[in-house]
């Protein structure tokens, strides 16, 4: 497989593991079900499904590629 550059700047895009990002993003975003116990896990429980979110759509549509160089990953990656 031939290495993918970034688009940004152009240096080699490394690959981490798809399924344990998406895996610990569906964690994080489940984490939303501890909301209902008290109200004070809601400021937790909302970073933790944005946190999730964003590892999801890094996994799926990033396809786990991430540039070591200007920290991004690109929605285009493959």
């Amino acid at each position: 497989m031939p290495a993918k550059t970034c688009d940004t700047c152009g240096s080699e895009m490394i690959q981490k593991s798809r399924w344990r990002l998406l895996l610990v993003g569906l964690l994080f975003v489940a984490a939303i079900a501890g909301v209902r116990l008290t109200p004070l896990l809601w400021g937790p429980a909302i970073i933790s499904m944005l946190t999730g979110a964003y590892l999801i759509i890094w996994a799926t549509l990033g396809r786990g590629c991430w540039c070591r160089t200007c920290k991004k990953f690109s929605l285009g990656a493959w």
